[in-house]
């Protein structure tokens, strides 16, 4: 049994012999499609934003003069430097 249902009577969608089957219709699906998943971004496409914030940040911080924004702008960078350490043990 598959973890996705079939899109003309949602029954439980099975593989039988390399083929994905609904045992309830008898339909063969062309595209299997998972319900109820929400879609994940990929994760170099979150890696890529997190880089390009931090880039962001790094620019700023460069120019900030006032102590207060400069602690705030290192505690953001501090975060995504571990949000992309967190992506690296994936």
């Amino acid at each position: 049994m598959l973890p996705v249902h079939c899109g003309t009577c949602k029954g439980p969608l099975f593989e039988f012999k390399g083929k994905v089957v609904c045992p309830v219709c008898g339909e063969k699906p062309t595209r299997v499609k998972a319900e109820g998943k929400p879609k994940e971004a990929p994760l170099g496409k979150v890696e890529g934003v997190l880089r390009a914030k931090l880039n962001t940040l790094a620019k700023q911080l460069e120019e900030e003069t006032d102590h207060a924004k400069t602690l705030e702008l290192l505690d953001r960078i501090k975060s995504i430097l571990d949000a992309l350490e967190k992506l690296k043990a994936r």
